[in-house]
């Protein structure tokens, strides 16, 4: 079936070709950045240039951000483009209707998917400084400060218009 998106590795790199796709038909020069380059996916050029990381969740609705250190890399220059699938579908499809996109400033999924695991942490008396494992906003958390954010984050569903004017 077109549009379906099969196991690990291939789920991202189908998110990335997508969102290079939508970067382009918005009117972006997008190009792929190399494979190790940090945090960030796409470069993009409109009226100024802006990086672009993109995260893709199959089934939940979910945004992970991957480690620590390669959220504070995220900033004013960057955006995350998250994909997860569409309200009531139980798969993503990179289809119209077969997702959902949330497109968050780079600064706010920074500073807000930190405080989010410093405060899980903090809750579970783990030590703050010791890098466990990647950093999520959750929609189906129990935990109020996920639900918190994860409302704000909602706000940003096909938010083009925060990003630079293209050309």
């Amino acid at each position: 079936m077109e549009g379906v998106v099969t196991k690990g590795r291939k789920l991202g790199d189908a998110a990335e070709h997508f969102s290079k796709t939508l970067l382009e038909a918005h009117g972006y020069e997008a190009t792929f950045l190399r494979n190790n380059f940090p945090t960030y996916d796409i470069e993009a050029i409109g009226s100024v240039r802006f990086l672009v990381s993109v995260k893709a969740a199959r089934s939940r609705q979910h945004i992970r951000l991957g480690t620590r250190a390669s959220a504070s890399r995220l900033g004013a220059d960057g955006f995350v483009f998250a994909f997860m699938p569409a309200n009531g579908s139980s798969d993503i499809q990179f289809i119209p209707g077969g997702y959902r996109l949330l497109i968050v400033p780079g600064e706010v999924a920074k500073i807000d998917s930190i405080a989010l695991q410093l405060s899980y942490l903090k809750e579970r008396g783990k030590d703050p400084e010791m890098p466990y494992y990647s950093l999520m906003v959750k929609g189906y958390s129990r935990r109020d400060h996920q639900r918190e954010v994860w409302a704000r984050w909602a706000e940003y569903e096909d938010a083009w218009y925060l990003l630079p004017p293209p050309r």
